[in-house]
């Protein structure tokens, strides 16, 4: 359940090496102690990480890993449940064209091997997710189920770093459930399934753009409206924008205490209200870290050995 929430943006992608744009550091304005901000893209391959110069340097030396939300939340898997049901008993069948039930179901069955029927209780956001989420797996082989994100704090955990959310469960449930009524839920939930392929390229589209570390192109791509799927203007503004301002809230103060490291996905970093800006306007430092990353593997035994032990102590 935990994946559902910290997927936000994009897919899958492959190895290739970056420009040095999804990793920046934030200095000067009297900090003491360097912190980083790191741009991701979510259901890429681990093995990826390592080809990120700098990322790992910037890993080990920050104090504090700070996420989009503390995602090992004991809390959450119950509160997701309660969330993700449809209100006023409502089912998914109230929300579809009944002309288009046959078609989505039968695209549903092919990928998941279950229909509408077996979730017709589920908000249409939350069955896009799990939809989107296996068409790419399958299509790119990716097989992993770690996010960069939950992948940085349990190595946070394993190292003994503090783990800090810029929002909490609550507020991610209602930007992914709440802020976008039923029916335009079922609007994108409808277009998207009926045009995977279509979906698929687009996603190879900002994968290609995320592993050349081009956030510029990333985030044209992204608010550029081409169908009914593509999110409006205040759409964007919502689930982008509003929260990189109520974040800079609570930032300036985590990386006057301590050095971060700040994982939030990648369309957060660009445009006049992205982080790399805001931070700028503040009077920080921010730029390119350029440095050849560690090896990933090493990391991924660390995180297996400490985990292994925890399992093996109880």
């Amino acid at each position: 359940m935990y994946k559902i929430i910290v997927v936000l943006v994009g897919f899958m992608s492959f190895f290739s090496s970056v420009q040095g744009q999804l990793l920046w550091k934030i200095s000067g304005n009297g900090l003491k102690k360097s912190s980083y901000l790191f741009g991701t893209h979510h259901f890429i391959p681990l093995q990826f990480l390592d080809s990120i110069p700098g990322l790992y340097q910037a890993f080990n030396t920050s104090e504090i890993v700070v996420g989009e939300m503390v995602v090992n939340n004991l809390d959450a898997v119950e509160k997701v449940k309660k969330a993700a049901i449809i209100p006023n008993q409502q089912t998914i069948y109230d929300l579809v064209d009944k002309n288009q039930i046959l078609q989505i179901d039968s695209a549903l069955k092919s990928v998941l091997h279950i229909g509408l029927k077996e979730m017709a209780l589920l908000q249409p956001n939350l069955i896009l997710t799990i939809y989107q989420t296996e068409v790419y797996k399958k299509a790119s082989g990716q097989i992993e189920n770690i996010a960069p994100d939950s992948y940085f704090q349990q190595l946070g955990i394993a190292k003994g770093k503090k783990i800090v959310g810029l929002e909490t469960i609550d507020q991610q449930l209602e930007m992914l459930f709440d802020k976008t009524s039923l029916q335009r839920q079922a609007e994108i939930f409808t277009y998207s399934v009926l045009h995977t392929d279509n979906m698929i390229l687009e996603t190879n589209k900002l994968n290609n753009f995320y592993k050349k570390g081009d956030l510029e192109k990333l985030l044209l791509l992204s608010i550029q409206k081409n169908n009914p799927s593509d999110a409006t203007a205040e759409e964007y503004y919502k689930l982008v924008d509003e929260r990189n301002l109520e974040w800079m809230k609570q930032l300036p103060e985590l990386i006057k205490s301590s050095s971060c490291f700040i994982t939030v996905g990648a369309l957060h970093l660009p445009g006049e209200n992205g982080l790399i800006e805001q931070f700028r306007k503040l009077g920080y430092h921010v730029t390119e870290v350029k440095k050849l990353g560690n090896n990933y593997i090493y990391y991924l035994k660390l995180l297996h050995n400490q985990l292994s032990k925890g399992k093996s102590s109880r």
